[in-house]
């Protein structure tokens, strides 16, 4: 007989509540492979790659963060299964963190205020990055957080 654990035990790392900037761009399907083949979009930010985008740039904050994840709020509803580009603003970094996340699932933040939570999955990262988002992590249970 097996026991449901429920969502919170399929949670791989732990994550930390952290309001944070976030610029995002969502992959059309057709176009997910090249883009992430290509390093273009690990060089630059989403705002110098503006002009060769075809779908916005969106901006957000997010409601947690994990190293294998995060929660972001936004006003433009996703699907889940869609491919993101984020550009991840951390406090006391002078470049944003590029991830190219995994939409996992989203649901109303507050009903009827239009406003969206979507929880990512991380799929690539570079080292660097990854080890500053566990510095950080760490910053902030160090604080209490």
């Amino acid at each position: 007989m097996s026991i449901d654990k429920g969502w919170l035990e399929k949670r791989e790392f732990e994550r930390v509540k952290s309001v944070l900037k976030v610029v995002y761009y969502v992959i059309d399907d057709k176009d997910k492979d090249t883009i992430i083949k290509s390093t273009d979009y690990k060089d630059t930010t989403l705002d110098n790659l503006k002009t060769s985008l075809k779908n916005p740039i969106i901006d957000a904050i997010t409601e947690d963060i994990s190293k294998g994840g995060l929660a972001i709020i936004t006003e433009k509803p996703l699907l889940n299964g869609q491919h993101i580009i984020i550009d991840l603003y951390l406090p006391k970094l002078s470049k944003p963190i590029k991830l190219l996340t995994e939409v996992r699932h989203i649901d109303n933040y507050i009903k009827g205020s239009g406003s969206f939570r979507a929880g990512l999955k991380i799929l690539s990262i570079s080292k660097s990055d990854l080890q500053r988002i566990e510095s950080y992590i760490l910053e902030i249970k160090q604080k209490g957080g």
